[in-house]
């Protein structure tokens, strides 16, 4: 007899369609980061970050990579579970997924 899998606990924020519909139109792109742990799934929406963010992450980057972390997160963070912006164990991955984002883009050079 197969034994039922335990339905995953969803933590989003109460985000909704109509709120994601809305961040894309203000935001253009809006990231959806899903980060698993111990039946529990934890939303996160996240629009790119403005210049003056990646300024501020990448000033304090070279002596503090966490608060550069966290600074890049509050900067491009739209709504979800708050338990992304508190728990460590669900925030580095989050930010793994997040640099991805960041450096998803690609661009090429040609002389003309």
């Amino acid at each position: 007899m197969a034994e039922k899998k335990a339905e995953m606990q969803v933590y989003d924020g109460g985000v909704t369609e109509e709120q994601i519909k809305r961040w894309k139109g203000q935001y253009r792109k809006v990231a959806r980061i899903e980060v698993e742990d111990d039946g529990e799934k934890h939303v996160g929406y996240f629009k790119r970050p403005s210049m003056e963010v990646m300024a501020a992450s990448t000033k304090v980057a070279k002596t503090d990579e966490v608060k550069a972390g966290t600074i890049l997160f509050e900067g491009c963070w739209l709504g979800g579970s708050e338990f992304m912006r508190t728990d460590p164990v669900l925030f580095v991955p989050t930010m793994a997924q997040l640099n991805t984002v960041l450096t998803g883009a690609a661009a090429s050079l040609k002389n003309v």
